[in-house]
Parts: C-alpha cells; sequence; structure tokens
C-alpha cells in the first residue's frame, strides 16, 4: 500500500475527521490473521576454499592476549564443496539463516517481497587469514566478545540450540567460552510472527571471581555499491586510538556519508559519535532499499563503518574473499564507543573491565528499507525518512510491524498534522505536508516507538573526546594508576605489575593500587604474594571492600575456608561486591556440604543480581543434594531461560536421571570445535565447589584429551594411570592455561616427574606471565625429547627472554629439517646474525620441499635480495600466490627492494637505460603478490632513481621526477617515513638549501626526534650518511650515488 495526501482543509475539521477514521479502523480492519514462522535444520553445500595447517608454535609467542588459542597458516587457492549446517529462520516477510560451524554468524538476511538481501550473505565459504588465529569469511553478522575482534572462534563451530517459542517466534542461540577471560557469551537470534526485522538477544557473563576484558561489536556486512549512502547520527568520528576526526564533512571538505566519496587514501574506520539516538543504516539510492540497525542508546552507543579501499589495496581483498558476490561495507555496533587500540595519545577513550559475575544483556533489531530514500529515524518496529524541500517536507514509512495508529506531527509544541496509518509490514507509506522552511517540527508514532525532532542539537550530547593539553603533560599518581589499570584491561600484566609496585611502593596508602595488584597476582596463580599485598592494605583499612574480596577469594584458593568467608562477608558490606562476596560464600558452604547455608547464601546473592550464573548454578546442585526434585526442576529452568546453552542443564539432567538417552543429550551439548576445553571448565566448576565425582564423571564422558586426562588423574588419585599417559601422550598442541592446571601439573610433576609435564607447567606458568619460573623449567628439561616441535617452541620462548635460542633450533633441524616452521626459525636466526649464506640454504631447501608455501616463498626472496641475487628473487616472486593477513605488505616490499637493488646493480655499471626500464617495472602492482595497488603509491625512490638515470643521460625532462618526489612529500609530510630524505634532497636540488631546511624542520616540529626514521633524517643532515641504521642500507645505497 501507497499513500500520498495532501492536506490543506481547516485543521480542526481535519483533526475530527481523522479521529473517526483512525476508530474505524481499530474496530473494523478485517487484517488480522497472525502470520506464521518457521525454524528448520539443514545442511547445505557450499563451495568452500578452506584452512589448514594448524600452529603447534603457543601463540603467546606471537599475542600473548589469545592464549590459549593456536593459529592457521595454510589456505587454499582452489575450492571443493563442504557441507554446512544451517539454521533458518523464516515469516512472510523475511528470512535469516545462521551458521553455527562458521562462528554461530548470520550468514544472510532477505526481505522476501523485494528479494533483496538487507545483511550481505557471501554465496562462497573463502576462508582468508584475517583473525585473530587466521582464519575468517565476509559477509552476515559476526558476534565479538572478548578483548579484540575478530574474535577466536569466528571461523569455527560454536555451540547452538533451536526452537519454536511459546508466542510464535522463533529463535536460534549461539554462543561459546571466551578461554583467555573463561568468560561465556551467547547471542539469540529470534524473528518474530508477523515482524519485518529481527532481533539478536546478547548474553554475556563473567564466571570467574576476577575482573577481564571487554570488547563487543557485533559486525554486519552490506554490498558496497556508488549509489550507497551512510545515515550514521553523529557529528564526529574517533580514530582507533581514541583521536577525534570531523563528520560527516572531512577537513577536505568531502562528504564520508557517501560511500562513492571515499574514494581516497587507505582502508576506512568511522566510530561515529555526538548525537544520542538509536539507529544507523544505509540506503542505495539507484536500488531504492537499504539496510539498518536499532539498538537503545544506553546499551549500544557505538556505531562503526569499515569500508575496504576503493582503489585495488582494497579492491583485491573482494577477490581474496568472494568469487562473485562482490565488494562489502561493515556497519557494526558496539557497546563502547570504539575498537579501541591504545597509543601514545591521550584521550578519554581507555580500556574499560569485566566485573567478576558481571551479566550484561541487550537487545538489537535489523532490518531493510524499502522505497524511504533515506534514514532520519528508526525503532525495532518501523523506519522513517524525512525529506525537506523548500517549504514542504515529504513523510516516508517502512513500519516492520502491522499497525493501526496515528501519526502526529508537532510544530511548536503543538499538533501540526495528524493522520491515520493503517499498514502491514514493510508497506511504503508517504505522506506529504507543508510547513515553513525556517519552522522545526517534530514526529510521533507511538505504537511503532518512533519519536523524531528535527532540532539536531537537542540530540547533540554534552561530552568531550578530547583531554586538555595540561591534563595531558601532567605526571600524577593517579594518571599513573589509570594507566595500570588500562594495562590490566587490556592483558598487559606485566605493565600493569610494574606501575602498580611503584605506586605502592611510594605511597601504601593507595589501597585501590594494592587490591588491583592482589587481583593480578591471584590471576598468576601467585596466591602468597597476593595475599600479603593485600593484607598490609588491610592493616591500614581492616573494612576496605576490595581488599577484603581479593583477600576472601584467595583464602578460598588456598582452602582456608574460614578467612575467606570472613573476608568475603565484609566485601558484602559494599553493593559493589554483594551479590558476587554471596555467591563466593555459597560456593564455601557448598564445599563444606552445608547445603542449607549454601542455597541461602545463594538466593541472597539473587536478591541484588537476578542473573548471577554461578549462584544459579549452586541452587541447582543444592537442590539435587538436598533430593527436592521438583525444586531442581525448576532451579534447571531458570537457567535454560536465561542461557539455554548452558552445559551444567543437560548435566545435571543426566545426573538426575543416568540414563542413555540424557548421556547422549549432555554429549550433544559440547559442539563447539574445542568442545575438551568445554568439558574441562564445567568439570572444574564442579571441583572448585569441592565436587569431585561430578568433575570426574564429567571428564569420563568428555573427549580424549592430554590435559584432561591428566585431571582426571589428579581427581581419583590414579598414580599408576598418570604414568600411563604421560608415556602414551603427545604434548604438541596441548596449552594448560588455568590457574587450578598449575597446580594440578605441579602435582604430576611430583608424583611423575618427566620431561613432558615440565614443558606442559612451564606453557602454564609463562600464560599467567611467570616467565622466569617457566625457563627455568625449560632450561632443566635438557636434551631429554626427541621432540623436534619441543626445541623449537623452547627455543623461540627462550629467545622472548633474550637467551641465544641457537641450540634448540639446531636440535630441532637435526631432528626433522622438513618442517617448514622449523626451518623458518633456523633460517630467520641466521638472517638477523648476518649469517645470509646459511640462512638461504637452509630456506632454500624449504622452499624446494613446498613452492606452495608462500611463507617460506618470502623468507627465500628476502635472503635472495640480502644476497644481491636479485633475477633470482625476481623469478621466485614471478610465480609466488601470497594470500596475504589484512594490512599485510611484505609481498610488496619484496619486489620493489629485488627491482631496486637490481636497478642500482646497472646504474653503477652505467647501463642507465636498462636501469630505468627496471624501476618501471616496480612500479607495477602484481597481485600474485597478495597487495593491490593503492591511491597515490609511494613513487618517491623510483622517481629519484630515474631522476638519477636521466641526469645521466642528458635528459632535459630529469627534473619533472623531482618534483613529483617534492610534490608527494610536501602532502605527505604528516606521515613518518625516512624516504622524506629524498623530499629533502629534491628540494634543494630544485628550491635550493633554505627550502630545503625549512622541510626539514616542518618535519622535526611535526614528528620530533623519536623514531629511528627522524633520526635517521636528521643525522644524515647533520653528518652525511650515518651506518648505524640497519633498516635503512637501501636508502644510504641510493645517496651514495652522488
Amino acid at each position: 500500500m501507497k499513500y500520498l495526501v495532501y492536506f490543506q482543509m481547516d485543521v480542526k475539521k481535519k483533526n475530527v475527521l481523522l479521529k473517526i477514521i483512525f476508530l474505524f479502523t481499530l474496530l473494523y480492519s478485517s487484517q488480522n490473521l497472525l502470520s506464521q514462522t518457521s525454524i528448520r535444520e539443514y545442511d547445505q553445500e557450499l563451495k568452500t576454499y578452506g584452512f589448514n595447517d594448524p600452529n603447534p608454535i603457543p601463540i603467546f609467542i606471537s599475542n600473548d592476549k589469545i592464549y590459549p588459542y593456536f593459529s592457521f597458516d595454510g589456505y587454499n587457492l582452489s575450492s571443493s564443496d563442504k557441507k554446512f549446517k544451517v539454521i533458518e529462520l523464516e515469516n512472510e516477510h523475511i528470512k535469516v539463516l545462521v551458521t553455527p560451524e562458521l562462528g554461530g554468524k548470520v550468514w544472510g538476511a532477505i526481505e522476501k517481497s523485494t528479494g533483496e538481501e538487507f545483511i550481505y550473505k557471501n554465496e562462497v565459504v573463502k576462508f582468508r587469514n584475517i583473525s585473530m588465529r587466521g582464519p575468517w569469511t565476509s559477509g552476515g553478522i559476526e558476534f565479538n566478545f572478548g578483548i579484540i575482534g575478530h574474535h577466536p572462534s569466528t571461523a569455527t563451530p560454536v555451540d547452538y540450540v533451536f526452537k519454536k517459542n511459546d508466542d510464535g517466534s522463533v529463535s536460534c542461540f549461539v554462543g561459546n567460552i571466551d578461554l583467555p577471560s573463561r568468560t561465556q557469551w551467547r547471542v539469540e537470534i529470534k524473528v518474530d510472527e508477523g515482524k519485518a526485522s529481527f532481533i539478536t538477544d546478547a548474553l554475556w557473563y563473567n564466571p570467574s571471581p576476577t575482573s577481564q576484558s571487554y570488547y563487543n561489536w557485533m559486525t554486519a556486512a552490506a554490498p558496497a555499491k556508488a549509489d550507497l549512502d551512510f545515515y550514521t547520527p553523529g557529528d564526529m568520528y574517533l580514530e582507533h586510538n581514541g583521536n577525534v576526526k570531523s563528520w560527516p564533512i572531512d577537513d577536505e571538505g568531502r562528504d564520508l556519508s557517501k560511500y562513492k566519496n571515499n574514494d581516497f587514501g587507505p582502508s576506512k574506520s568511522y566510530h561515529i559519535v555526538g548525537e544520542y539516538n538509536d539507529f544507523f543504516g544505509g540506503y542505495y539510492h539507484e536500488s531504492n532499499y537499504g539496510f539498518g540497525h536499532w539498538g537503545n542508546y544506553e546499551d549500544i552507543p557505538g556505531q562503526k563503518l569499515w569500508l575496504w579501499s576503493q582503489s585495488r589495496a582494497g579492491g583485491i581483498w573482494e577477490d581474496l574473499l568472494t568469487d562473485d558476490d562482490g565488494q562489502y561495507i561493515e556497519f557494526q555496533a558496539g557497546r563502547l564507543f570504539v575498537q579501541y587500540s591504545p597509543t601514545e595519545d591521550q584521550n578519554p577513550i581507555s580500556n574499560v573491565s569485566f566485573e567478576p559475575h558481571r551479566v550484561d544483556r541487550w537487545k538489537e533489531a535489523w532490518f531493510p528499507l524499502k522505497q524511504t530514500d533515506g534514514l532520519t529515524d528508526a525503532s525495532e518496529f518501523g523506519a522513517l525518512n524525512t525529506i525537506r524541500k523548500n517549504d514542504s517536507i515529504t513523510i516516508k514509512l517502512n513500519p516492520f510491524i502491522k499497525t493501526n495508529s496515528l501519526l502526529k506531527v508537532f510544530v511548536d509544541g503543538e499538533i501540526y498534522h495528524e493522520e491515520v496509518i493503517n499498514l502491514s509490514p514493510m508497506d511504503v507509506f508517504s505522506s506529504k505536508i507543508f510547513l515553513d522552511e525556517s519552522k522545526d517540527f517534530s514526529i510521533n508514532i507511538d505504537e511503532l516507538e518512533i519519536s523524531y525532532n528535527s532540532e539536531k542539537l537537542k540530540r547533540n550530547i554534552d561530552r568531550s573526546f578530547s583531554t586538555d593539553e595540561i591534563s595531558k603533560s601532567q605526571n600524577t599518581e593517579q594518571k599513573l594508576f589509570q594507566q595500570a589499570k588500562e594495562d590490566v584491561a587490556y592483558r598487559e600484566y606485566k605493565n600493569a605489575i610494574k606501575k602498580l609496585n611503584i605506586i605502592v611502593a611510594e605511597d601504601s596508602y593507595n589501597l585501590e593500587a594494592r587490591s588491583v595488584l592482589g587481583e593480578l597476582y591471584f590471576k598468576m596463580g601467585k596466591f602468597d604474594l597476593g595475599l600479603d599485598i593485600v593484607k598490609k592494605g588491610l592493616k591500614l583499612d581492616t573494612y576496605h571492600p576490595s581488599l577484603n574480596y581479593i583477600a576472601g577469594i584467595i583464602y578460598k584458593e588456598l582452602n582456608d575456608n574460614l578467612n575467606s568467608k570472613e573476608a568475603l562477608g565484609w566485601a558484602a558490606r559494599s553493593i559493589n561486591y554483594r551479590s558476587n562476596a554471596y555467591s563466593q560464600i555459597a560456593d564455601i558452604f557448598l564445599r563444606e556440604k552445608n547445603y542449607e547455608k549454601a542455597l541461602a547464601y545463594a538466593k541472597r546473592s539473587l536478591e541484588y543480581n537476578t542473573n548471577n550464573i554461578p549462584s544459579l548454578e549452586i541452587i541447582v546442585i543444592c537442590n539435587r543434594y538436598l533430593k527436592n526434585k521438583e525444586e531442581h526442576k525448576l532451579a534447571i529452568q531458570n537457567i535454560e531461560k536465561i542461557d539455554p546453552i548452558h552445559h551444567i542443564i543437560s548435566f545435571e539432567e543426566f545426573l538426575s536421571s543416568t540414563n542413555e538417552e540424557n548421556k547422549i543429550d549432555f554429549i550433544n551439548s559440547h559442539q563447539s570445535e574445542l568442545s575438551y576445553q568445554t568439558y574441562l571448565e564445567l568439570a572444574i566448576s564442579y571441583y572448585n565447589r569441592g565436587l569431585v565425582e561430578e568433575a570426574i564423571t564429567i571428564l569420563d564422558i568428555g573427549p580424549d584429551d592430554l590435559i584432561n586426562n591428566i585431571w582426571k588423574a589428579y581427581l581419583n588419585d590414579n598414580k599408576k594411570e598418570l604414568v600411563n599417559i604421560f608415556r602414551n601422550s603427545k604434548v604438541n598442541f596441548s596449552f594448560p592455561f588455568r590457574r587450578e592446571s598449575i597446580k594440578i601439573l605441579s602435582w604430576a610433576k611430583d608424583i611423575y616427574p618427566n620431561w613432558k609435564v615440565d614443558y606442559l607447567l612451564s606453557l602454564n606458568l609463562w600464560g599467567k606471565g611467570r616467565h622466569e619460573e617457566s625457563q627455568s623449567l625449560l632450561s632443566s628439561i635438557g636434551e631429554k625429547s626427541n621432540n623436534p616441535i619441543f626445541y623449537l617452541i623452547r627455543g623461540l620462548m627462550l629467545e622472548k627472554l633474550d637467551i641465544d635460542p641457537i641450540n634448540d633450533f639446531k636440535k630441532a633441524y637435526k631432528l626433522n629439517d622438513k618442517n617448514w616452521r622449523i626451518s623458518k626459525a633456523l633460517s630467520n636466526y641466521y638472517f638477523d646474525s648476518k649469517k645470509y649464506n646459511l640462512s638461504h640454504d637452509i630456506l632454500k631447501k624449504a622452499f624446494n620441499n613446498d613452492k606452495t608455501n608462500y611463507i617460506i616463498g618470502m623468507d627465500y626472496v628476502k635472503t635472495l635480495v640480502k644476497l644481491e641475487n636479485y633475477s633470482s628473487a625476481i623469478s621466485v616472486l614471478d610465480n609466488l600466490h601470497i594470500l596475504p593477513y589484512e594490512h599485510a605488505g611484505e609481498g610488496r616490499e619484496l619486489y620493489t627492494n629485488a627491482y631496486f637493488g637490481l636497478a642500482i646493480e646497472k646504474i653503477i655499471s652505467r647501463n642507465y637505460k636498462e636501469a630505468i626500464e627496471i624501476l618501471d617495472k616496480s612500479k607495477m602492482w602484481p597481485e600474485n603478490l597478495g597487495v593491490g595497488k593503492p591511491y597515490d603509491p609511494d613513487e618517491r625512490i623510483q622517481d629519484y632513481l630515474i631522476f638519477y638515470c636521466r641526469e645521466n643521460l642528458g635528459d632535459s625532462s630529469s627534473k619533472s621526477y623531482l618534483s613529483n618526489i617534492i610534490k608527494y612529500s610536501e602532502e605527505n609530510i604528516n606521515n613518518s617515513s625516512a624516504i622524506h630524505i629524498l623530499g629533502y634532497e629534491a628540494i634543494k636540488i630544485i628550491k635550493g638549501e633554505e627550502a630545503s631546511e625549512s622541510f626539514i624542520n616542518k618535519l622535526i616540529s611535526k614528528h620530533k626526534v623519536d623514531s629511528d626514521e627522524m633520526k635517521f633524517i636528521v643525522d644524515y643532515k647533520r653528518k652525511g650518511l650515518p651506518k648505524n641504521y640497519k633498516n635503512f642500507d637501501l636508502l644510504r645505497k641510493i645517496l651514495l650515488l652522488k
């Protein structure tokens, strides 16, 4: 239905008529049939470019924030058909597809009347190296929880259930554990009857006793097209480091809200802020449809747009990530303003913490747009657009539900216009009213929860995103403490401990710093040290809530139940700790088999946090022990209402009726990639409450895994079985990380000393930041192992502590000279030691073993360039197919370095024409090297060398190349680059000494002389060619040509 109404009658008569029509519609509307929803699961065969080659090296070697996950290094160039489970949720208006084996993502969403995708659906599964662990696929809606995206479960199976709800809606729940934080995330994807938007209900809780990192962004995709405009309320955007930029008009006068105007520079990240609003979206004006997101501002203030560069630097990723579905953009919604990456810049943006036992829940809606020409307001029930032209306003509307309501327009606080809207979902409503262009107005549609005000200033928030210069220059204890807390939230524990110890040493009365430090030592498993820190604080303030809380959880970990309960009781006096502290006390009473008291304290905990999951777990367990069958069943249902994929549900049902069907249900509830971890997590939750038999049962049912088996031997006190476990098990891909496992591995070490347990314990200690203890254990192993991967890993770990790893790398290579990772580590060591021939020989052998291994291929080329075998390097590159990681540029750098080296050889031998041909080739961007050509690439090295050649050939056009260098240098002076030295030289030749001096001074004023690049430039200017900058050897060769 489409309406076009022009009202020019008397306002009073019009209002009476409208009210009569409205009442008539309500009474006699015949369109009252309920819509139908459906949900089904099926296997769909998809063209898949798979991933492989899991990396046995602990991920903390490269990224200690996401240990114990492991990464993948292999990606397929060719495809094969593979079946994936799909959950399809549908009503008569929309279809939503969920893929639980691909991180639980929404695969795509379609508006059925148009057939248009309002969530981009990639028809192929093309894994490429983008996520924290590597594999990632584009499209859909990705759910990110933890510390940063793209999260570790994004490409692998997660737990899921689906169901038809009592109200006729259908839901699919997906979720997993975030292993480093041990927090649990869930998302319910819900399609309601008769509704053209769908809901994602998120649940994220921290069941651990300590604070964790906090990061959540929902990353949705939409097609990238030239006619796309973005409707994102705000007047500025934040960069990843928190710095502020103008939105939507940038400093160059470009309207960035139009996709086509972003045809400059690299890929874009716009975190748009400044306006109190609940929606954002995009619209394709030629196709006349769009997409949008809604969420209460208090829940979801973050709105981000991610755009690949429109140059080939971004375009290459279209080819890498899909076959025929085209480029995409991302519209992301987040719990914070920005996906923060700390830098030296100071601003109000920071990392934040996720407090213990905190439970966060929030709702978001995702919707299509049809024939609205844009978006000015939205709710989960409808979307509005207003188009103002001179003396008229056109109001356009898509309801997402059936509605019989009044649309009201207010001017100066009075009703200016009313009309009845009797619409079905995704009908297109349009109405034009006349209003002087100087007048502001507001629009209300109560049933659709739409309330729009044209006065933009009324929606602007009073919040600064900049820190004043005086505050930036201050160095106070409180500032250091704030930095330490940020370090903790970003898992930079070593930096945090250093700062906190400085604060405590200077001011023993800084009790909050003591509390954070004590908590950190708890996380590391250094319980005695943590307890000493907080007890000294309690001597200064015996009632201090956070100190009492940290003391309480440490005493609990040390099995000192009395002192734990005593300290937690004081912590509970503070509302900040009350629910959590009562829950911890309930745990202790459960451990003491005082089920009545445990139950009472768990219920007290719920009075202050009704969704405290650990307390709800205690209630389930206590009722089972008290043989309260109905209460036990009801308690399970209470958890299921909040978290229907919690593993305790099917396990407690199995314990209440230990039949095969319930056992299978429990097994089937563990569907994630690393299911052995979810079994162990559940078992430890029972063990920590003194429930050893339940923990053993869980591990007996669960999959065979080395760490789980060691735990089981410990719980059974089975020393003989422990010996068998170590004799018959391999340690590769065993990555212990929990604080509880330190005790179990220490027990195993006492019972059966062997290199495997020392190695596993060293990994666990390293993962907790206890590097020196880890190193001591590793060194004590000596050469007891015949596992080449062990020597590789030990060498890499020792290398991070500045201990020479060469003996370990040699030993590993001796045991297995076919393993490419071992070859890479040993060759890199020789390369860094300037033993280029040794590095070359190892890499040549490794590359000949597998010429498709581009990781080894790139290292091989690097040695060829270093040995000045440029033609061979170019030959290898011509046949190498690099599948890059995001923002990778190594392939391009190797390509230009090979061509630069060859060109300089020709120049030195005075073959200037050949050199120019080579330099022209170096300006090409062969995409088999994994990098596309950006806008305005830096070609100053080529241009400087071409100038040199043409000058020597007597070519009068030579100085035009210097002009190109000057132009690029001046336009990019804000970028810190050693190549600016060529800009300095070019300016000196063309404009003279004074102009070149001015250029250097501008550089220094912008960048100071802190970086190696600036030091090189300044030293060159003052002293000639400095020799102590190994990273700038190429520039030294070029400058020597003078």
